[in-house]
């Protein structure tokens, strides 16, 4: 019994031997790159030296130009950014971020001129860094600008397409943090509506007074030029309903399920905008027996913040 014991505790040992030296002759995985490191760190010079080195290796690497470029200019060196610059386009990199690149340099040197031209030329390429454009405090001083403007409103389309159809917004008198009561006064909960996702949709979070949760995502369809509104409740209620809105109203029809009795039946909801600010939201399902349509929610929004 002994020997047992003796031979089943070496291979015990045997076996927690070999996971460390297999845990030891695992190579540890690099948090990042040495030359994304020191870039991400600050650590300018040493960021360009790495990056020279990838590119001694690896000549096509046109990304490494622009790293480089960048380094230069929180160096301050603006002149020898914008000489990587020109290489980088030779060497194809991508043009809306050389542009966007020199226009900071251009304005950081005083050329105002030829930096709100490469804003231009960036603009011309497509460019998308919304938030470099938005950040950088060498264009602060052109911001108020018509040219500037253009070339941001620009770049903001490209980036939240949504918020340049009309459409997108008709729903917008829901958005906000309400308290909701009943028509006879009741508090029945909280509703907080957010506007997320560069405006392609409207997240709803309930919280009823006595517990409940819930959500709800609502976005525009342009290709059936119609909203829809898909419902997940804490009482195991799921609806989806589709419709229109204006003029501070909006009108779903669809069917709620109900997870426990698994039941599918009509649906429909409305939502209007009051002359005192209030929005008035009532739901309706399709009672069979009765063949008639019943109120299913009905509340008063009024608004907490």
């Amino acid at each position: 019994m002994r020997s047992a014991l003796i031979i089943n505790a070496l291979v015990v040992a045997w076996a927690a031997a070999g996971a460390l030296v297999a845990q030891e002759d695992q190579a540890p995985t690099p948090v990042a790159d040495p030359a994304e490191l020191a870039f991400e760190e600050g650590r300018w010079d040493e960021a360009i030296a790495e990056y020279r080195e990838i590119l001694a290796a690896y000549p096509e690497d046109r990304l490494s130009l622009l790293r480089i470029a960048q380094a230069q200019r929180e160096l301050r060196r603006h002149d020898d950014a914008l000489a990587t610059l020109e290489t980088a386009r030779t060497a194809n990199a991508p043009e809306a971020m050389i542009d966007l690149e020199r226009a900071r340099n251009l304005a950081l040197l005083g050329r105002d001129e030829e930096a709100l031209a490469a804003l231009d030329a960036a603009d011309h390429s497509g460019l998308r860094a919304l938030a470099l454009v938005e950040k950088a405090p060498e264009f602060n001083s052109y911001r108020s600008s018509s040219r500037f403007q253009r070339v941001y409103r620009n770049i903001r389309a490209r980036v939240y397409p949504c918020e340049g159809i009309p459409e997108a917004s008709a729903f917008d008198f829901w958005v906000g943090r309400w308290e909701v009561r009943m028509p006879d006064g009741t508090l029945i909960g909280t509703n907080n509506i957010t506007k997320r996702d560069g405006g392609c949709s409207i997240q709803e979070r309930w919280e009823g007074a006595g517990g409940s949760t819930g959500t709800s995502v609502s976005f525009y369809l342009p290709s059936r030029e119609e909203w829809r509104q898909v419902w997940t409740g804490s009482g195991g209620t799921l609806f989806d309903i589709t419709g229109t809105a204006g003029n501070g109203s909006m009108h779903m029809e669809g069917t709620i399920e109900y997870v426990e009795t698994d039941r599918v039946v009509a649906f429909r909801g409305t939502w209007t905008e009051g002359a005192d600010g209030r929005v008035r939201q009532r739901l309706e399902e399709f009672d069979l027996a009765a063949q008639a349509w019943v109120v299913w929610f009905d509340g008063f929004y009024r608004r907490l913040d």
